[in-house]
């Protein structure tokens, strides 16, 4: 079975679990989607891709926003800025791998590398 058509059957899955698109599509998926990576949607990833990917996209871009909408004036540390965006990033990657793995579960989805004799 092609990526392609893994990705098909997984969409009808996940839409017939009533799972919003947004939510079974983030926008770091597609990113990596249209980049030419041929990643699994995160209801099918590791708890640990799920939690590192979701963790370095958040951090990265929490940080960001931080340091030019607050931390710039506050005349911060460096270390202390990166120490925080790596915390904020850690806490929100496991909050999120948590419930792509808890919704995995709740709604018996197939696992991706079982999707080829679904």
């Amino acid at each position: 079975m092609t990526y392609e058509e893994k990705c098909n059957f997984a969409v009808k899955e996940l839409e017939a679990a009533k799972i919003w698109k947004s939510n079974y599509n983030p926008p770091i998926t597609r990113l990596f989607r249209k980049l030419g990576f041929k990643v699994p949607f995160p209801h099918y990833n590791s708890f640990l891709m799920n939690a590192l990917s979701s963790g370095i996209y958040f951090g990265c871009a929490w940080g960001l926003l931080m340091y030019f909408f607050a931390w710039k004036t506050q005349n911060m540390s460096p270390s202390v800025m990166l120490s925080t965006a790596i915390f904020a990033g850690a806490f929100f990657g496991i909050a999120m791998a948590s419930y792509y793995r808890y919704s995995f579960k709740k709604y018996r989805l197939t696992p991706w590398h079982e999707i080829k004799d679904a």
